[in-house]
């Protein structure tokens, strides 16, 4: 399988390497190429330009969505012809707005109630592999009270 990772030197490096370790062709687009896993092939971060990307290159995609435009994330869909799974922080799941748990592929984050802590990135990478694999959208953590948040 070809995947598109947006987020493969942070939030989503563990799901890069996982999935290039699994035999996978990997794209990871990063701001600094030297920092991509082992075996991922390095993409500039600013190569999701709307029509940089071209179109059907990519079986899926993984997509830190602060990383992406609007634009952007329609060119990264218009490239990719199977899943594309949106990777959303906290601020996506605020009291004034409507929850995105009911877009498809959609991993929406939270964070762990008990310590109030962020989640680590290989707990966010193995979230979204479960999107990617399932195609089921589902919260990571807790998003409420919301002035619980860390």
């Amino acid at each position: 399988m070809r995947v598109l990772v947006v987020g493969a030197t942070g939030i989503l490096r563990p799901a890069a390497a996982t999935l290039a370790a699994e035999g996978h062709r990997v794209t990871g687009v990063a701001r600094d190429a030297s920092s991509v896993p082992t075996g991922v092939v390095p993409l500039s971060a600013d190569a999701t330009v709307p029509g940089f990307i071209g179109d059907g290159s990519w079986d899926a995609a993984l997509v830190y969505d602060p990383a992406v435009s609007p634009a952007s994330l329609e060119a990264i869909r218009t490239a990719v012809t199977g899943p594309v799974v949106r990777v959303l922080t906290s601020a996506a799941a605020a009291p004034d707005l409507p929850s995105a748990l009911s877009e498809p592929l959609v991993l929406q984050l939270g964070w762990v109630p008990v310590t109030r802590r962020w989640h680590t990135p290989a707990e966010v990478s193995s979230a979204a592999l479960q999107v990617l694999e399932d195609g089921d959208s589902r919260g990571l953590g807790v998003v409420r009270p919301w002035e619980d948040r860390p």
